[in-house]
């Protein structure tokens, strides 16, 4: 009742004023606002444009210059967001648009060069990586995977013991969001399909997110598997090895920056 007694409210406020506006207002007074008006509207079409433009060549340079950040990170807020209301909008597939977002985030990550130490890094699962009929239970710690083989969950277990990163397997998008905010890494590496991954980086804005997408050989969340290697290549280009590829205090990145 309280929602619905503000929304009229709302509604009689904007009223009470274009009755003022109606009221008192000049013609001339009502030209230069369709004026004004005018002119954000160009303006307003020229950035998209330029939004448009940048996006098209990151994907196409697959790289992101210093100088396309803003215009890239508007891309990012302003032209996929709209492309997916439109495909909603029509009842199209959104996956095609959800993974042009998630590489062209990846690569606006990555422009930046970005380097953390293993601990600042944290490893992302879903938890239909792991094999359906396994009774062994990882949400809580990957540690208790038997590494049998059956699953990749195994694979990645000794990836992450390896390079010393955190590798977290979660249920959902909230068990996902608590898991981050609760361990504040630096930076995520994080396996999902297009929806999750989709929302998930759009979630965490404050944090460079790179995203890989899971196969689904049997469908959608049911015994789905990701590319080891494509995450040891990953961990490797953000990992830092030397205090020289480290960020360090007071030498963030334009991209950091950006985020």
């Amino acid at each position: 009742m309280g929602y619905s007694f503000l929304l009229l409210a709302v509604i009689g406020a904007v009223a009470a004023l274009f009755s003022y506006v109606y009221r008192f207002f000049s013609i001339d007074l009502y030209s230069r606002i369709i004026s004004v008006l005018i002119l954000l509207s160009f303006i307003i079409m020229v950035l998209v444009l330029l939004a448009i433009i940048a996006v098209f060549a990151t994907v196409k340079s697959r790289r992101v210059h210093s100088f396309m950040l803003v215009p890239v990170r508007l891309g990012l807020k302003l032209v996929i967001p709209f492309a997916l209301f439109v495909t909603d909008l029509f009842k199209k597939d959104k996956d095609m648009i959800r993974s042009l977002f998630i590489d062209i985030n990846n690569l606006f990550v990555q422009s930046g060069k970005i380097r953390k130490s293993p601990d600042k890094i944290m490893l992302l699962l879903p938890h239909c990586l792991q094999n359906s009929e396994c009774s062994v239970k990882i949400t809580n710690n990957i540690s208790n995977c038997k590494k049998c083989g059956k699953c990749t969950i195994g694979a990645i277990r000794e990836l992450a013991e390896e390079k010393g990163v955190r590798a977290i397997v979660v249920t959902g998008g909230t068990a996902a969001r608590n898991a981050i905010a609760g361990e504040k890494p630096e930076m995520v590496l994080s396996v999902a399909c297009e929806r999750d991954l989709a929302i998930g980086i759009s979630d965490v804005s404050k944090i460079p997110v790179i995203g890989v997408l899971n196969r689904r050989p049997n469908g959608p969340c049911v015994n789905t598997t990701v590319d080891v290697e494509l995450l040891r290549e990953k961990l490797d280009s953000i990992i830092s090895q030397e205090e020289g590829n480290q960020t360090g205090p007071g030498k963030r990145s334009c991209v950091e920056d950006t985020l």
